[in-house]
């Protein structure tokens, strides 16, 4: 089950086609590499390119775990769309594990 906190929002015009819940970069496009600098996690899906879609840029959501994550670590982007990862020394780490996950697990993240 997917759930999500958004304390701020903004407007995403999209570049690429994504689903809900991915992380986006700053051209409002699905990230899909490892430690990428992230603009906002989607709140909606884009369906089509140009279509707007709003995009928490601050609170919780629910992502997958791609690798183990424990509580308080500082994730990033993994290179499997829609997942998070703790990274040795990341460069764009964008959120805090609020909850631990096993690979392939759910974990809650808070996005700041």
């Amino acid at each position: 089950m997917q759930y999500f906190n958004s304390v701020l929002s903004d407007t995403l015009t999209a570049t690429s086609t994504f689903d809900a819940y991915q992380a986006v970069d700053f051209n409002d496009a699905q990230i899909t590499a490892e430690d990428a600098a992230v603009k906002a996690i989607s709140l909606n899906p884009a369906t089509e390119v140009g279509l707007d879609v709003a995009g928490m840029l601050l609170g919780t959501v629910r992502m997958k775990a791609d690798g183990a994550v424990a509580k308080g670590d500082r994730v990033s982007t993994s290179a499997t769309a829609g997942s998070v990862k703790t990274l040795a020394t990341p460069a764009n780490d964008f959120a805090t594990a609020l909850t631990a996950a096993a690979d392939g697990e759910y974990v809650t993240i808070f996005v700041k």
